[in-house]
């Protein structure tokens, strides 16, 4: 193992000039929560089942000792010896609410951990209320710091971070510039943070501003990036200084990650929750493969009723995550689906998941039962349509409802090709209704979602 700053951009002045002091306290301190989280993600197996094992029974001694909700569950006030994580019952959503309904925060004074309510944005369901305490925030930071540095990646490199939001801006995006995009180390100088606020952008002129400045990280969810692709070549992205695709919430399709692979641009998927912070992380060797952060998370796949999703027996993921004090997350139905194994292909000692599927985005369901994905690529929508935005809802069995916004009323003969389109990806089974709406209503789905899967919870 060789540690070597030789190569590291160092802040000016970095060094403590006191007395036997070499780095201030509180950048060393940084430092050390990250080599922490380094230390247990990728040192001996051994010795991180050891650490989870004992954490987990941290976390189910708090819930027992302050919930009755966590009580009534283990039908015991006290923690059972060698209590095992698959004696518990599966944490369903609708009982989740219910704990946090009934008990508010697990963390309360005297405790003086400062605790803040949160909720999920609904884009796979209801949305969850849950409360969060200051350190889960600081290790969601500390955790996407730490990353970079397990791909052995360069922090001086920029970072431009999408998210959709619908703003005033007749370009359909706003921007925000910050002079570093971590507040977490103090010690290296990271690149600028250019955060980009969209709605229905003007490509060209999002293109003009992604000119404007090396991008170096391009961290967002696919939508953008189709929205973009409908307009430029894969080597757009080369020429504006792309060195990494981070996508979030989802990853791209198969046929966009080929496009990105044939300019040699890499993709490194983050897969996360609000519930829990980070789950795993895309690897850079066998892509389609996640190490978990074993740091943050326990994760098991249920198989106990496996579901064929093209062809591929996968389970429930069921999350537990080690430091949820304020609201705990004991075998958590996440909502996706998935495969798990104890090892990654690159040789990785710690588990890895695949085929990951979020139940609510990406699967269309046959009348027998069956799940295969569903996508279509904004593009090849836009070959046969004007549109502007568009959402797909299996709501039936049988029905894809289509909603999309275009400037002009569209023909019949419109119609009928995107149906026709349509019907190509999911078969003659299918009713498309299509209706053309003003605005689309989101409601809570923050992400909007282009394909929401209505019949799976």
């Amino acid at each position: 193992m060789r540690i070597d700053f030789s190569g590291s951009p160092l802040r000016g002045r970095p060094y403590s000039e006191k007395p036997m002091t070499f780095c201030p306290p509180e950048d060393l301190n940084a430092w050390a929560g990250i080599i922490d989280l380094i230390a247990v993600e990728t040192g001996e197996r051994a010795a991180r089942e050891h650490w989870q094992a004992a954490q987990f029974r941290n976390l189910l001694s708090h819930a027992l000792q302050h919930s009755a909700f966590w009580r009534q569950r283990l039908g015991a006030k006290r923690l059972p010896a060698n209590i095992k994580l698959a004696d518990l019952p599966v944490l369903t959503r609708s009982a989740l609410r219910a704990q946090v309904a009934a008990e508010d925060s697990l963390v309360k004074p005297p405790n003086p951990l400062p605790v803040q309510k949160h909720a999920t944005s609904g884009s796979s369901g209801t949305p969850v209320e849950f409360f969060a305490t200051k350190m889960n925030i600081t290790y969601n930071h500390m955790r996407y710091f730490a990353q970079f540095f397990i791909y052995g990646l360069d922090v001086s490199l920029n970072m431009a971070r999408f998210r959709t939001k619908p703003v005033d801006d007749p370009a359909g995006f706003t921007v925000k510039h910050e002079a570093s995009w971590s507040n977490q180390q103090r010690l290296l100088r990271c690149g600028t943070m250019k955060f980009i606020q969209f709605y229905r952008p003007e490509i060209p002129q999002l293109c003009e501003e992604l000119r404007r400045s090396p991008v170096g990280y391009f961290v967002s969810g696919p939508d953008i990036v189709e929205y973009l692709l409908q307009e430029v070549t894969p080597e757009f992205f080369v020429e504006i200084g792309t060195r990494m695709f981070i996508p979030i919430s989802a990853t791209f399709d198969a046929a966009t990650l080929q496009l990105f692979a044939d300019v040699d641009l890499p993709v490194a998927a983050t897969y996360s929750a609000e519930e829990v912070g980070p789950i795993a992380n895309e690897c850079l060797k066998a892509p389609g493969h996640y190490h978990v952060a074993t740091s943050n998370v326990i994760v098991e796949v249920d198989m106990s009723a496996p579901v064929d999703v093209d062809g591929e027996l996968l389970g429930r993921v069921l999350v537990t995550h080690l430091h949820s004090y304020a609201t705990p997350f004991i075998r958590y139905d996440i909502g996706d689906l998935a495969r798990l194994a104890p090892t990654c292909p690159c040789g990785h000692d710690g588990p890895a998941l695949s085929h990951i599927y979020g139940r609510s985005k990406q699967l269309i369901q046959f009348a027998d039962g069956r799940l295969k994905p569903f996508f279509i690529r904004g593009s090849t929508l836009v070959e046969v349509a004007p549109l502007k935005e568009y959402r797909f809802r299996q709501t039936a069995p049988a029905v894809l409802a289509v909603e999309f916004v275009a400037d002009e009323a569209l023909p019949a003969p419109v119609f009928e090709a995107l149906a026709a389109l349509i019907r190509r990806h999911t078969g003659e089974d299918f009713e498309i209704r299509l209706q053309q709406v003003a605005e689309i209503d989101w409601a809570n789905d923050t992400k909007r979602l282009g394909f929401r899967n209505e019949l799976l919870t």
